[in-house]
């Protein structure tokens, strides 16, 4: 579920002008703007030729501002209607729609153009900022799908950095709360800026037997976000299921380079539980591990 929102590109006498590129469309903003669609520390990132790029190379870019986007926003130009969009995903938090609002203004401003709603609702650059975004948010909390056993046990809502995961308890504890959309905010804005490391999933296959195996690497000193359960994760070949994993193992290093595999259950199940705490209702937050620590948990 979302709610977008649009702006005509304009005419230039007979012509549209040209589509504004990645950098302009930073430029205009009165925010300081951050991407979330592609890593920039990547040594393959080429940070100048993506500023270059006209919007309408790209099917989207998800924006939003460090330390305080939960969701971001995503932005688009379709060429077929020469509009650009805004889309706001439901629900997102009270500071995603206030830097996604200001944004549409910021832009509606430089192309002096109006804001049109998809629910038909016209803005100006004035007044794009009197959207009653609330009740979005409130539906969007209320309508996460946990009302019967049958239904699935957790819920993820992917933000800027990782996918933060609801369960009942965490949804009734947000409705319960005296001001639940701050409540998902702070769930949302908390979970997306810890500052640790979140493991990378790797995908591999057996070599005798062609079965993929799902595993993570810990690193020793290093306070570290992992799955309680692993699982397939967005982003990942969409043609992989969970059901494709014959299995899921936790990789460390030794104190003589050597490197020591664990099954994933087993390294949970050794998990002194003073050393970890849960984030959300599928990820915790492991602290540092010594190299004698982690060596202690691969005895049986």
């Amino acid at each position: 579920m979302s709610i977008s929102f649009y702006i005509k590109n304009p005419k230039k006498l007979f012509s549209r002008l040209p589509v504004l590129t990645v950098q302009e469309c930073f430029q205009l903003s009165l925010q300081p703007l951050a991407q979330f669609s592609f890593d920039e520390h990547d040594e393959d990132f080429d940070l100048k030729q993506f500023q270059a790029m006209p919007l309408s190379d790209f099917e989207c870019l998800l924006l939003g501002v460090n330390e305080k986007s939960g969701r971001g926003f995503e932005l688009s130009f379709d060429e077929d209607t020469q509009e650009y969009a805004v889309r706001q995903f439901t629900p997102s938090t009270l500071e995603d729609w206030q830097i996604a609002l200001q944004y549409l203004a910021d832009l509606a401003r430089a192309l002096k153009q109006p804001i049109t709603c998809e629910t038909g609702e016209t803005f100006t650059a004035d007044t794009i900022q009197t959207f009653d975004f609330k009740p979005d948010i409130q539906a969007g909390i209320s309508m996460v799908p946990f009302e019967d056993e049958d239904e699935i046990q957790n819920y993820k809502f992917y933000g800027v950095t990782r996918p933060v995961a609801l369960n009942k308890e965490i949804r009734d504890k947000i409705l319960a709360d005296n001001d639940p959309l701050a409540a998902f905010s702070r769930l949302m804005r908390e979970t997306q800026w810890l500052d640790v490391y979140s493991a990378r999933q790797m995908i591999g296959e057996k070599s005798d037997t062609g079965e993929l195996i799902g595993f993570y690497a810990l690193s020793p000193e290093l306070p570290t976000i992992l799955p309680y359960k692993p699982e397939i994760e967005y982003g990942e070949d969409p043609d992989i299921s969970n059901n494709d994993i014959s299995s899921w193992t936790l990789i460390f290093a030794n104190d003589n380079g050597s490197l020591t595999e664990l099954p994933y259950e087993t390294f949970i199940s050794r998990l002194p539980k003073e050393k970890y705490r849960f984030i959300d209702a599928a990820y915790i937050l492991l602290e540092a591990f010594t190299k004698d620590e982690l060596a202690q948990l691969a005895i049986e």
